[in-house]
């Protein structure tokens, strides 16, 4: 159902009864004083937390209405899931579905195009807020003749979605290493009167009448080959977008840069620490705010010194510890000699185990009391 539909079907063209079912659906309604008459909707963060998605709260991912001539002037993409979140993004699924598409995840901010109709120019804005840094930074940037002309031309009918990358913006991935430019990146195109994406050849198509990057695409043979690709990407690498003939998406994440996003989101001592045992603490420091670096290097080098201490503390109690006799002998005298925390450690030494920097790390953050509070 695309939104004129639902907006019809419900009677929301009145903007007290829009906020009614918007309240009653998850979904914020935004406004704005620079721009009278239109509202911005999107979804609410108890969607992202509760996994609870009305289909009102899946159009509303920037959803822009002009409410006094009753017309939708920007829809982006609908809500898209990880692989597995919800029901029809389940592997089993995507099996039976076959062919796709693949596209880069590009790490930056999502950015809408519309046209204002109080002054009839062009605007840029991120899905979330009429007003954000990033919109106002979008705006900001020098645009060629050949970008206004032929970006008026499509929003005109449609809505252009970019991806802005730029430093000040940078989430993870810093673009600058890997030589891609700052600026807008076009990753896609809607027809408001087929309601339809463009497919990745058009999208490139339009891109080229812009002037702007797009993303790179990929082809895999199976759903299987690209997961296990996705398993080795570097954390320079967001992932895949996966595109379905029936404009079904699907985001498919690298495991190092899912480590190095929770690491910058919820930078704190207990962070660094598990990091520390992952032996990823040297790759994602360098993903460290500036600011924080030195602080995050130098806890790096604190907890590898007390895995150290700890390892030092086990194999000198594993030396002074009867080994030749019964495993009972050896067991009462870890009993009897060793900390609670460290008991287990003896008996992998005894069993020719090496120690498991992870288990030290846990052990570790309960003894010393290593907190979770976020820095960030």
């Amino acid at each position: 159902m695309t939104p004129e539909q639902y907006l019809q079907i419900n009677d929301l063209w009145d903007l007290e009864r829009l906020k009614k079912h918007a309240q009653d659906t998850f979904v914020y309604v935004i406004e704005s004083v620079r721009f009278p008459g239109l509202v911005m909707l999107h979804y609410v963060d108890a969607c992202q937390y509760n996994n609870i998605w009305t289909p009102f709260a899946r159009l509303s991912r920037g959803l822009i209405l002009d409410m006094k001539n009753q017309k939708v002037l920007a829809y982006p993409f609908d809500k898209f899931f990880n692989l597995g979140q919800v029901a029809e993004t389940k592997y089993t699924v995507l099996e039976g579905l076959k062919e796709f598409q693949t596209s880069e995840k590009l790490d930056g901010s999502m950015i809408i195009m519309f046209k204002d109709p109080n002054t009839n120019k062009l605007t840029l804005t991120t899905k979330g807020s009429f007003d954000s840094e990033h919109g106002a930074y979008a705006n900001a940037l020098p645009f060629s003749s050949q970008f206004l002309v032929n970006a008026e031309r499509y929003t005109n009918r449609g809505t252009l979605v970019f991806e802005l990358i730029a430093k000040p913006f940078q989430i993870v991935v810093d673009y600058r290493i890997k030589g891609y430019k700052e600026g807008l990146y076009l990753i896609g195109y809607r027809d408001h009167i087929t309601g339809k994406l463009a497919t990745f050849n058009e999208v490139a198509k339009i891109a080229g009448m812009l002037g702007v990057s797009t993303f790179k695409t990929y082809s895999f043979d199976s759903l299987d080959k690209l997961i296990a690709t996705v398993k080795d990407l570097p954390v320079l690498e967001e992932g895949f977008v996966l595109r379905y003939p029936n404009d079904l998406m699907v985001k498919v994440k690298g495991e190092a840069y899912l480590a190095a996003h929770r690491f910058i989101s919820h930078l704190s001592d207990r962070h660094i620490l598990e990091a520390v045992g992952e032996g990823t603490a040297a790759a994602l420091a360098e993903l460290a705010p500036e600011e924080y670096k030195q602080d995050v290097l130098d806890k790096i080098v604190l907890f590898e010194k007390r895995v150290a201490e700890i390892n030092d503390i086990c194999y000198t109690l594993y030396s002074g510890a009867p080994k030749d006799g019964p495993r009972k002998d050896f067991a009462l005298w870890v009993i009897g000699n060793a900390p609670p925390h460290l008991k287990g450690f003896l008996f992998q030494l005894m069993d020719h185990k090496a120690l498991d920097k992870k288990h030290v790390c846990r052990v570790i953050e309960e003894i010393d009391n290593v907190d979770g509070k976020t820095r960030i």
